[in-house]
């Protein structure tokens, strides 16, 4: 398949799995709730969410400085405009092309500062295996910190107690366990399978990224950025909670649940659109905040993460593009 077609048929399919999302979500809302949403947007503290946008760009700024620092792994200075606007263009990117903006974002520095693609490909693996590494962490406590509360929002929701989940898990266990001893034994057939022979090497360039930590000339500055930008999306979903008089009341540990759970979304749809805002909304609704308020608190979660995504990177595009005919 022609790979402009196949890209502009993902692009189609992500942007449907979000409009469905948000279809489904306001199918739910009855009359009197869709008035509400109307009104509470009316009433947003607009200061708030100004600030809301400076937090989610510094949360970028930090990542453009992380991926800095792993530059230096082989001998490579970027500056930190380079690195900044190279991050930026890659999320505006991946708006419309998912997964496509981690190849902009390393095209980018290949034309402003020389740095081979491949190279830059595998800082950025490691960076979304350390990413998931604190994910899986943060997930974990949340499990945690509100684990009655969670299991009640389960069993009520999707008809399952604790016991359910627990075979679940055990079935989930055998069906692994299964998997592990049939390619022990059909061990020789395998390696000569070329799909899986693809799929062994890309775990390889994985381990091979993780290493590249190890050559970090300050491993703790790139640790102290990895948590920064966790604590910048979490503190980004409190001020949004500033941003309403019915959401202002919640702290920030019900901050850090709402934020964990609504990062599902940008792993589903480009940017999280349509399904992060219903996530925040179940979420919210769990603290006894009605469903049009979460739902509001959601959008606007979602939509001052955008607005400087979409602002800045395309200042990046502008500035790449006067920097490539400079050089020409």
């Amino acid at each position: 398949m022609n790979q402009k077609l196949k890209n502009t048929i993902q692009t189609l399919f992500f942007a449907a799995l979000g409009i469905a999302f948000i279809w489904w979500f306001w199918a739910k809302l009855g009359e009197e709730e869709k008035i509400q949403i109307w009104k509470s947007l009316s009433q947003t503290n607009y200061l708030w969410f100004g600030f809301a946008i400076i937090v989610s760009l510094l949360s970028h700024y930090i990542r453009a400085l992380r991926w800095r620092l792993m530059s230096e792994t082989f001998g490579c200075k970027v500056s930190r405009k380079n690195s900044f606007f190279a991050v930026m263009s890659g999320y505006l990117t991946n708006l419309a092309v998912p997964r496509l903006g981690e190849v902009v974002r390393c095209t980018m520095l290949k034309q402003s500062d020389n740095i081979p693609i491949e190279k830059s490909l595998g800082t950025i693996i490691t960076e979304r295996i350390i990413d998931m590494i604190i994910f899986a962490l943060l997930l974990l406590s949340t499990l945690i910190i509100e684990q009655k509360l969670l299991l009640d929002y389960i069993e009520k929701n999707f008809n399952l107690d604790f016991n359910n989940l627990l075979q679940l898990f055990i079935i989930g266990l055998v069906i692994i366990i299964v998997i592990v001893a049939l390619f022990f034994a059909f061990k020789r057939k395998i390696k000569n399978n070329k799909t899986l022979n693809k799929t062994k090497e890309l775990v390889k360039g994985f381990l091979e990224g993780i290493k590249s930590i190890f050559k970090l000339k300050n491993p703790l500055l790139f640790i102290f950025y990895s948590l920064l930008i966790w604590a910048l999306w979490i503190l980004g979903t409190f001020v949004c909670f500033k941003c309403l008089s019915q959401t202002e009341i919640l702290n920030p540990i019900q901050a850090l649940v709402t934020t964990v759970l609504g990062a599902f979304g940008p792993m589903i749809t480009p940017g999280g659109i349509g399904l992060q805002p219903a996530i925040f909304a179940e979420v919210l609704e769990t603290y006894t905040i009605s469903r049009p308020i979460a739902y509001v608190c959601g959008w606007l979660s979602w939509i001052s993460s955008q607005v400087g995504t979409i602002v800045v990177g395309l200042i990046a595009f502008v500035y790449f593009s006067f920097k490539k005919k400079k050089q020409i």
